[in-house]
């Protein structure tokens, strides 16, 4: 079987950067496993698409269309243009099209009526399988009407390797000051209530993000750094924060990704941190708080900072906390598992 990989955002560095041991698997999303399934998979990515791409992730795949038919499945992380086009207007058969949703249940919420909202519902109903990772979300699927043949959950991996290995290759610590860790760039991150309470905590704040993210924090107190960090830094910054802090905004407001924090989450997890996140209906299928660390409602400033300071001035429960959540990551949300589980799931839609 033959499958074509076609991602939201670019990889091609990603991609290199990972041969080199440089870079997780994680957003590779699979294919560097798929040959150990029987199946070849690959990625497009030139100079067309990345013209697109800066016109919106939705166009990125247009330049290929005329290549798709040389595959058995397109699985896509975005696209609902081409989409729209490939399985709407033209009605093609094959190949056939898996959809990966990272955020479908806020695009349709987001654009429930009129004209948009059309466009969107009939892209999104035409793939041929939509795969959720998490349950909620292929519940909400289910209750807009996707078909239950069409509508499939496979959960998350983590390149637990590239965290454990890269943490014991460099122990000497990037941060020489006790902290708490947090990270991670879309929309739906929630960094301006974690800076409320950053003064009043016993630790320095290291948040990973780009400037962006920060853009109408009036005050930046002393005790926090931000900086990019390359992927290689990772795994150190993980093992030796005293926690993981994943504050995002609340769902209803339909910004980010339907699972935002996830690949942190499961970062953290896998790196033995206890973790403080804000609640999400995408959590439970991944993250239990009493086990794995503390959820708190989301932009409550003051469950934040209990939460926070609790595991700080309870090393012990962070510590156990930690174990727990990483021996979960290991033994269940492997990449390698989760492309066996992906593998699974292309193959019952090319031979239905």
């Amino acid at each position: 079987m033959k499958v074509l990989y076609l991602y939201a955002g670019p990889r091609k560095k990603v991609y290199d950067l990972w041969k080199k041991g440089l870079e997780p698997d994680t957003q590779l999303i699979g294919l560097n496993y798929m040959g150990e399934n029987g199946i070849d998979a690959r990625f497009l990515e030139n100079r067309s698409t990345e013209f697109f791409r800066r016109i919106s992730f939705n166009l990125t795949q247009l330049p290929g269309l005329f290549q798709f038919r040389r595959y058995d499945l397109v699985f896509s992380g975005a696209g609902l243009a081409t989409l729209f086009l490939v399985k709407y207007v033209l009605r093609w058969k094959r190949p056939r099209w898996v959809m990966y949703n990272t955020y479908l249940s806020n695009v349709l919420q987001r654009n429930a009526s009129a004209l948009k909202g059309w466009f969107v519902r009939k892209a999104v109903f035409a793939a041929d399988a939509i795969v959720s990772p998490s349950r909620a979300q292929a519940e909400y699927l289910r209750a807009a009407g996707l078909p239950e043949r069409k509508n499939f959950y496979v959960p998350y991996g983590v390149d637990g390797n590239f965290y454990l290995s890269g943490a014991a290759d460099r122990p000497e610590r990037l941060i020489p000051e006790r902290y708490i860790f947090s990270a991670g760039r879309d929309v739906g991150r929630d960094y301006k209530t974690l800076l409320a309470i950053a003064d009043d905590l016993p630790a320095k704040v290291v948040i990973a993000a780009p400037p962006r993210s920060f853009q109408d924090i009036p005050h930046m107190p002393k005790n926090v750094l931000i900086n990019y960090f390359p992927a290689s830094s990772m795994p150190n910054l993980y093992a030796n924060a005293e926690l993981s802090v994943i504050p995002t905004i609340a769902e209803e407001k339909l910004k980010g990704s339907d699972c935002s924090g996830q690949y942190v989450l499961l970062e953290s997890m896998v790196s033995a941190r206890a973790v403080v996140t804000s609640a999400r209906t995408t959590l439970p299928d991944y993250f239990t708080s009493g086990e794995d660390g503390i959820t708190v409602p989301p932009e409550d400033a003051a469950a934040l900072k209990q939460a926070i300071v609790r595991l700080l001035l309870n090393p012990g429960e962070a510590q156990a906390f930690g174990k727990h959540a990483q021996a979960k990551a290991l033994s269940l949300f492997a990449t390698k598992r989760f492309a066996a589980d992906l593998a699974r799931v292309f193959c019952e839609v090319v031979e239905a």
